[in-house]
Order: C-alpha cells, then structure tokens, then sequence
C-alpha cells in the first residue's frame, strides 16, 4: 500500500477537525475530542489518504517548529525507508523554534510570549520573549528555512520519491527559497499559504489586510472572520471540518497529479511546490 507522509503543525496534525460546525460541541467536549495529533477522523491528511487508498504515516504535531518536523523525518529515517512514499509538507511558522533543554534532557518548541514549563534551576525559566528579543533573527531564519527544505527537496528528487511542498502559515515570500513562488499569476496581491488561501476562499478581503507572520495567532482578524464563516471551530486557531474539506479540495488536484506521475514510475525529480493559482 502506498503510504502518504504527511509533517507539519496542528493544521496538518487535524488538531480541531473533529468539530463539526453542524453540531456545536461545549468546550469541554472540544478539549476531550480535538487534541490527540494522530485521531483525526476529518483532517485533510485523512480525508485525502481515504480517497487514494493510502495509509497515512503522520509526523505532524501540535506546535511543532520546521525543526522539529524535518529531525523526526530523519530519525524516521533510520527506522523506515520511503518505498512507495508520498511525502506531503506543510511548513509551518518560522516564529516557532525547538531548543533543547539540558536539564530535563528533551526538546521544547516554543514561539515569542510563550512561557515553558521548562525548569533551570528549580526555578520556570519564562524567557523566550527575551530569547527572542535577542537571538532571533528573521532574515537568518529564513535562510536557514531555505537551506532545510532545498535539502530535503532534492534528497526526495535523488531518491525518486515524489514530494508535495506548500507553505501553511506564513505569509511573506522567502527569496532564496524555491518553495515560494511569485503571487503574480493569482487574481489579487496575496499570500501563497494555506491560511491565506482558506480565508480568501470564504470572503475575506486581502487587499486591507495587516495579517503577519510573526502573530497570526493574535489579533488576527482573518481568523475571526473564519470563525464567523464556520471554517475555524470557536475554541481554538484551527480549522474544523468544513475548513479540512475545503483544504482538502485545495490539495487533491496536486495530490492526484503527483501520484499520477508516480504511478507512471517517471524517474524525474519530482517536488511538487504548491503554486494555489493551479487550483483556483
């Protein structure tokens, strides 16, 4: 059976798309059902690997850096090989970063205003802001970004392994990557990535909009706007199941593309970058 692995964040993990607008559920009920990474009946992944017949080999999770997805890949590496793969990326917010913490001897994932549970010293450690602040730098990451994904594209290409790229979150194009493409084939001056995409598809109006990269999860009005549409569930960021269908939709035209080609055994490289004017 062909496998589908899929990496990514919440929004590829399907965290949230168990909520069915149709049927509101309370709270407590959303945080008891939309929180486990590898139950999501309704997640796109899921919903798209049914289609195909795939089985979904899911590396995606809540919160996760570009990082930490890309070194679960590796280590998936050395336990597994990619026959009969699919690769499908979601890449996720260059805001997020993974460290790792010599006193509890494991990595943590974390973004600017987020406090960790980390502890040095007995005492909460609370300073990404000031790591941040300090450390961060968004045109090295960017690079950096562009370095990862150059390299794990032409691992696949080298390999024969088909690969499908798109950008989930972020919305400015990164120049030194080949995974961003110019927006000038699209109907109007927008972001290329998924969130962007959903909230354009729904009525959101691009040309007034002040969305950023760096704090889409804060007075973002897109996503209220998403919420009122019945896209993003109540309770959270993420999309339900009307929004994983519609990304869904989104996706199964390159999907489909992709596997045609690899059904036809073309030994060329195949990374597909996801260029959204193909499925509007």
């Amino acid at each position: 059976m062909t496998r589908l692995l899929t990496l990514g964040c919440s929004w590829m993990a399907g965290i949230g798309a168990e909520y069915d607008p149709d049927n509101p559920m309370s709270k407590e009920e959303y945080k008891q059902k939309c929180f486990d990474d590898n139950q999501c009946e309704y997640s796109f992944r899921t919903i798209l690997s049914r289609k195909y017949g795939f089985q979904n080999v899911n590396l995606s999770a809540g919160g996760s850096s570009n990082g930490k997805q890309f070194r679960k890949l590796y280590r998936y590496l050395h336990n597994d090989t990619l026959d009969d793969t699919i690769v499908m990326v979601g890449v996720t917010s260059i805001y997020r970063m993974e460290l790792w913490f010599s006193h509890s001897k494991m990595y943590s994932c974390f973004q600017p205003g987020q406090i960790t549970r980390e502890r040095i010293h007995g005492k909460n450690w609370c300073g990404p802001k000031q790591f941040f602040k300090q450390h961060f730098n968004e045109s090295r990451e960017k690079d950096s970004l562009a370095e990862q994904v150059w390299h794990w594209q032409h691992y696949f290409d080298l390999l024969g392994v088909p690969s499908i790229w798109f950008d989930m979150l972020n919305v400015n194009e990164y120049p030194n990557a080949g995974l961003y493409k110019p927006l000038d084939k699209l109907p109007y001056d927008c972001n290329q990535d998924m969130h962007s995409q959903l909230a354009y598809k729904n009525g959101w109006d691009p040309h007034d909009d002040k969305y950023h990269h760096s704090n889409w999860l804060a007075d973002c009005d897109r996503i209220e706007h998403l919420k009122k549409t019945n896209i993003v569930n109540p309770y959270s960021f993420h999309p339900n199941r009307k929004g994983h269908q519609q990304m869904a939709d989104m996706l199964d035209p390159i999907l489909n593309k992709c596997y045609n080609t690899f059904k036809e055994n073309n030994p060329n490289p195949r990374s597909y970058i996801t260029n959204w004017k193909d499925v509007h």
